[in-house]
């Protein structure tokens, strides 16, 4: 007897169903989305609402559960040639199809199978099932379905698609395809120009190749379409590779790489040197005495922000307890993937019983469980870590949970309200802790001045108390821009905001310490909806901090790094622009004057020298005589303007110094400039690195 063709769901290109080689109609494009929301749930049932939901959203038409019954009920008749899969019951409706019928669950489960061979260090076959994943994929996903849930699923599946094909690409680098990879890669920087793990790979593919003018040219066009797309600089990585190309960098060189065996995330080693929190690490090396003494369990949950110092207290603390620790963290691949943080912790076989297989590693002895960046978690592996919470009460297992308070997540926020150990918070350094870190990280005492800097433009912040340190030892000068080591801490921890949002950041980074979003406004030209909405997820990531009616970066080397992502040619065009802008706004001259100065030599803008004269009775005298001794490099002043800002500096300066002016005000402000420099020291008060930290 011939074997019945089944049904097969195609929901990553090509028609949603078939039977065979047969297309399956399934009619409006609504229905599609129905049976696209009972697909994506294949296996268990989805209640009328949460249907409702995924084809409506928040405004569904008063007759919308009657129309999903119609729909439901024609659904029914066109599968009818495959039996009898979509199944109806109280809780709603199912699709009763194995998830090796549905392409989305296939490409789904490559893709854990492909995470498990690459903590295994199984380089190939991690490149076999990457291929195999992507192999799922005829088209565009979920390709002219309509609705909230489906475009919400379109985004995540073509993200997954991405991080897929890039990471498909590294480890084909990894293994010598270099020169395979040329052409694909070539491709997919057309089509993904802002998408910098991409640009590297070419550039190293092509420097492997023998290729490396070739190299250094697809770094020119990586860099001038980075610019022209986003308004921003590439990142220190795109930028520290160009330099090992132009150096011919060994290390650069493809390598063979034996594979290797690696079944769990390794433990990351205990910090050479750890200062502060006192209190903290007591509280973890209390619950972990407890279990290593008494066999008592216990929760932990660290709080704290990006950089904070989450994983160097761990490590601090499970030093001495290596045997008994487990240790993995999340990230946004396994966000994606059902159960992958389980898994990778546990194994497989804890996908099928969670409490047999910890009870199991706990009669072995006492166990610590350690999650890191639990916002990065899939909601079923949230689910089945407050699971092992229970397990705590009657098992010698601690088990500890690290995640970013903000940006809030629901699910986060309910297990954490539902964890009834302890929650250990990690707030910003303090006097004292930066000091003991100078101190740990120095050779020389910096001063109190220099602490005092650190401490308020890293806002506390470890990480970036400790690259700041490091710069800072090696003669780096105050004041200027973050170098490479600095941005990419920064850079990484805020990798997740939209390329909407930087972009506004960027252009908030140039308005100074504080602006309001009208501020915004006349600097970016955008809708004032799309603004709000990019200023919204800074508040919410904490980037940006109310003041009152006004905003500012919380931080202010995160300002500063924003600010360095604006090339400086463009940044002295916009800090003019803005300028004006605040100008023919009636801003006070002072924060006028404050853009200007972020200019420097580059003051070329012929409204400038006009608006000095009539303002510099307005201005602070050091903020006054800086403005007037930089338009002194202005070429294009007029003969008028030279003496009447030669007049106004000697009237600024001389007097302070107890002296007259020696040369009539004819006289042009070039030829003072001799009388004029001694008295500079005298009368420019010193200005603070935090303002031209940018």
């Amino acid at each position: 007897m011939d074997e019945v063709p089944s049904l097969t769901v195609r929901l990553l290109g090509g028609p949603p169903a078939r039977h065979g080689d047969a297309e399956i109609a399934l009619g409006p494009a609504q229905r599609q989305a129905v049976f696209a929301a009972l697909a994506l749930h294949a296996g268990r049932f989805v209640s009328r609402k949460e249907i409702i939901d995924a084809v409506w959203g928040e405004q569904p038409p008063d007759s919308a559960t009657g129309i999903v019954y119609t729909y439901v009920s024609a659904l029914r008749r066109a599968l009818e040639p495959v039996g009898e899969p979509l199944v109806a019951s109280r809780a709603g409706y199912s699709l009763d199809l194995p998830k090796h019928q549905v392409d989305v669950h296939v490409f789904e489960a490559e893709l854990e199978r492909a995470r498990a061979h690459r903590l295994a260090g199984e380089h190939r076959r991690e490149l076999e099932s990457l291929r195999s994943a992507l192999a799922q994929w005829r088209g565009s996903a979920l390709n002219g379905i309509p609705g909230p849930f489906a475009e919400t699923q379109r985004a995540r599946l073509n993200e997954l698609r991405m991080s897929a094909l890039e990471r498909r690409a590294e480890v084909a680098l990894h293994l010598g395809g270099y020169r395979e990879l040329v052409g694909e890669l070539a491709v997919l920087v057309e089509r993904h120009p802002l998408r910098e793990g991409l640009h590297r790979m070419l550039i190293t593919a092509l420097f492997r190749s023998g290729r490396q003018a070739e190299a250094l040219a697809a770094f020119d066009s990586a860099r001038e379409t980075i610019i022209e797309q986003s308004g921003l600089e590439p990142g220190p990585e795109l930028l520290a590779l160009r330099q090992r190309v132009l150096d011919d960098d060994p290390t650069l060189h493809h390598q063979d790489q034996p594979e290797h065996h690696r079944p769990t995330q390794a433990q990351p080693e205990r910090p050479p040197a750890f200062v502060g929190r006192e209190y903290e690490l007591d509280r973890v090396r209390h619950h972990l005495s407890a279990l290593l003494d008494d066999g008592l369990g216990g929760t932990v949950w660290l709080d704290g922000e990006a950089g904070s110092g989450k994983t160097a207290l761990l490590a601090e603390v499970l030093a001495t307890a290596r045997s008994h620790t487990r240790w993995v963290e999340a990230d946004e691949l396994t966000s994606a993937v059902p159960l992958s943080l389980i898994a990778d912790c546990l194994g497989g076989e804890a996908l099928e019983d969670l409490g047999k297989t910890v009870t199991e590693l706990c009669e072995a002895g006492p166990k610590v469980l350690v999650f890191e960046d639990l916002h990065w978690a899939d909601e079923e592996s949230l689910l089945a870590w407050q699971r092992l919470h229970r397990f705590t009460t009657h098992l010698p297992l601690l088990l500890i949970g690290s995640a970013r308070p903000l940006p809030r997540r629901r699910t986060l926020d309910v297990l954490r309200s539902r964890v009834d150990g302890e929650i250990v918070s990690l707030p910003p350094f303090d006097g004292p802790a930066v000091a003991a870190l100078a101190d740990e990280t120095l050779a020389r005492d910096p001063g109190e001045e220099f602490l005092g800097f650190a401490a308020e433009y890293t806002a506390g912040n470890p990480a970036y108390l400790s690259e700041l340190f490091a710069e800072f030892a090696e003669g780096r000068e105050l004041g200027t821009a973050p170098h490479g080591r600095a941005a990419a801490v920064v850079e990484d921890h805020l990798a997740t905001l939209s390329v909407a949002c930087k972009r506004t950041l960027t252009s908030a980074a140039l308005l100074g310490s504080s602006f309001t979003v009208a501020d915004l406004v006349g600097v970016t030209g955008r809708e004032l909806r799309a603004l709000i909405e990019a200023v919204e997820e800074a508040l919410a990531a904490r980037v940006l901090e109310t003041e009152g009616e006004r905003l500012r970066f919380r931080v202010p080397l995160v300002r500063s790094v924003f600010a360095a992502n604006t090339p400086p040619a463009i940044r002295a065009v916009l800090h003019q622009e803005i300028a004006a802008t605040m100008a023919g706004s009636g801003v006070p001259a002072d924060r006028v004057a404050e853009q200007l100065l972020q200019v420097g030599d580059e003051l070329t803008a012929r409204w400038i020298p006009q608006w000095l004269l009539d303002n510099v009775r307005a201005l602070p005298t050091g903020l006054a005589v800086e403005l007037l001794h930089l338009l002194s490099h202005q070429r294009n002043l007029t003969e008028e303007q030279h003496q009447s800002l030669t007049g106004e500096l000697a009237a600024l300066l001389l007097p302070e110094a107890g002296m007259s002016a020696p040369w009539s005000a004819t006289r042009s402000l070039g030829a003072a400039q001799p009388w004029c420099a001694p008295l500079h020291a005298f009368a420019r008060p010193a200005v603070p690195p935090q303002r031209d930290a940018i």
